[in-house]
């Protein structure tokens, strides 16, 4: 069958066009509530961001809860909260989204990167072991594309070396390691709530923590007055009437759509498995398609993003071009959007200007210094994350077209 491409019939007759979030009726009724009592802004620990915290407390074992303007501040809240500052560091994964780390720069602390594990492309242990330093104060993790971390061994290194962990959790939302929530294992955690999510909220995310004194000074950072005077119970009271300089407090229209879409979570959890677990099924009968691992003791949870690896026999075709032969059938694929971080300006570049007059504490990196994250990120191919029933006979036509491209490699070698 000739490829849409080369002049043929596209699987897809309409282009498909991948669409999250699904807002429902209970989504904008939640809006409307507060729109027509006119609830716009909190200063406390109330209403919606109240109601919120409450639901992700109990998800996390009891874990003290902080809603706020985005993930990237409860990395923020996180690091700083955890002691990042000035003259310490903090390691890194390489494969992430810039979020996990970049607000290290603002505390001060020097970012050290990682390489990634083959199989999931998440943080490698070994990797971790390798950076430590006498400076190194912490790691940072992403449960990246929402399969968990190896958190048995990081939690040993950790402690091994006197450590904290923060988890970013923003692709995982539900994951679980040996039984266990993800956001739950590690000292502190940061989950986004930014529209792409699973849970969503627009824009939106959640700072948690075990520990009390660690919550109060992620408080102060972005409350002050009365969420502060509510929550510092030690001796950072004294501090509540003017916080630390931020504000991060969650919009209440974002904490309300937050609330319904954590509601619907386990449930939409369990139809994108449902999808994905078939399109899985179909890709991998294909010769040189490698489908996403799930190791035993894991569970992906909201699986944030489904990343198909193509084998040296896909890549004798160049990346570009199968992408625009797949896409010309009509399939919504694209390279993953954030390469490896080593490989771009902020860690390569000879100076940096975030400040004005002082150098960025940073290390400088070079293609070739985190192999695998690199090749991970090169033979990967980015496939939407199918949730609802209605896109099952989607799934099926995505994997026709995969088997249709495979079947003309040789023609698409030819056009080179």
């Amino acid at each position: 069958m000739k490829l849409a491409l080369h002049g043929g019939s596209p699987t897809l007759p309409e282009t498909h066009e991948f669409v999250w979030p699904r807002l429902t009726a209970r989504h904008k009724d939640a809006v409307n509530a507060l729109l027509d009592r006119t609830e716009l802004s909190y200063y406390g620990r109330e209403g919606e961001s109240e109601v919120l915290e409450g639901m992700w407390s109990r998800r996390l074992d009891g874990r003290h809860t902080l809603a706020l303007t985005s993930g990237t501040a409860a990395l923020h809240s996180a690091f700083y909260a955890l002691g990042a500052e000035p003259g310490a560091e903090v390691i890194c994964p390489t494969n992430t989204f810039l979020a996990t780390l970049m607000p290290l720069v603002q505390t001060g602390a020097t970012p050290v990167l990682a390489d990634a594990e083959e199989d999931t492309g998440n943080i490698d242990p070994a990797s971790i072991r390798a950076a430590i330093t006498e400076r190194t104060v912490g790691i940072v993790v992403t449960h990246l594309w929402g399969h968990p971390c190896e958190m048995g061994e990081i939690m040993k290194i950790a402690e091994q070396h006197g450590l904290w962990v923060v988890e970013d959790c923003s692709h995982a939302h539900g994951a679980t390691y040996e039984g266990r929530e993800v956001g739950s294992i590690g000292d502190a955690a940061a989950i986004s709530f930014q529209s792409a999510k699973l849970v969503f909220a627009g824009q939106g995310g959640l700072f948690a923590t075990r520990d009390r004194e660690v919550f109060e000074r992620a408080v102060l950072l972005g409350h002050f007055r009365v969420r502060a005077q509510q929550d510092c119970t030690t001796d950072l009271s004294r501090y509540a009437s003017t916080g630390f300089g931020l504000n991060y407090r969650m919009h209440p229209l974002a904490a309300a759509i937050a609330r319904v879409s954590t509601e619907d979570m386990d449930e939409l959890i369990t139809q994108r498995h449902a999808r994905l677990s078939r399109l899985t099924e179909r890709l991998s009968a294909i010769p040189g398609l490698k489908t996403p691992v799930t190791r035993p003791g894991c569970h992906r949870g909201a699986y944030y993003g489904y990343k198909l690896r193509l084998s040296e026999e896909w890549l004798s075709v160049p990346m570009p071009q199968l992408v625009s032969a797949l896409q010309a059938e009509g399939l919504d694929v694209h390279k993953p959007g954030s390469a490896p971080l080593h490989t771009t300006a902020f860690f390569t570049d000879e100076t940096v200007p975030v400040f004005q007059s002082h150098e960025v504490p940073r290390r400088r990196y070079k293609q070739g210094d985190f192999p695998t994250a690199e090749r991970v990120w090169s033979q990967s191919l980015s496939l939407p994350t199918f949730t609802f029933p209605d896109e099952a006979p989607v799934v099926e036509a995505y994997a026709d077209a995969f088997e249709k491209v495979y079947t003309n490699l040789t023609s698409l070698k030819d056009d080179q």
